[in-house]
């Protein structure tokens, strides 16, 4: 028996999921930081910057959708809550803009009702959100 794998079955004798061995920035590091870079910038003509947008679009139940629905958020195989926190905590760590007072936190509810339908005009969708907001988009 490997040594991973004992540990997870005394984590599930004690009735913790497999889940529990990452906080979020190790999650950000293991399943994000790769194409958003380690401070969320991005990669110019590639992969967006987070760190001016996900604030900016958490603030919208349209660009909150689109924080949800965006393939690699839709898609990760983290549960519904760790991806929740991830967000939360990558809104509070990676951002260049502050969270504002009243600022709401994704929930699990929130992740679970929206990212079985990953977007496919992820481009378009992010310009018209980045125009609505009066941001200038770096990326097509």
């Amino acid at each position: 028996m490997r040594v991973i794998d004992g540990i997870a079955a005394i984590a599930l004798s004690w009735g913790v999921s497999a889940a529990w061995a990452y906080q979020p920035r190790v999650n950000y590091q293991l399943r994000c930081m790769g194409c958003h870079l380690a401070d969320g910038s991005g990669q110019p003509g590639r992969v967006p910057s987070i760190r001016r947008s996900l604030v900016l679009f958490s603030a919208s139940p349209e660009g909150r959708d689109y924080i949800i629905r965006v393939p690699g958020v839709a898609q990760s195989p983290l549960s519904d809550e760790d991806t929740a926190a991830l967000l939360n905590w990558m809104a509070r760590n990676l951002s260049d803009l502050e969270v504002p007072p009243g600022f709401v936190d994704y929930s699990e509810a929130e992740i679970h009702g929206l990212r079985d339908r990953p977007l496919v005009r992820v481009s378009a969708i992010r310009a018209r959100l980045l125009k609505a907001a009066g941001a200038k988009p770096r990326l097509p």
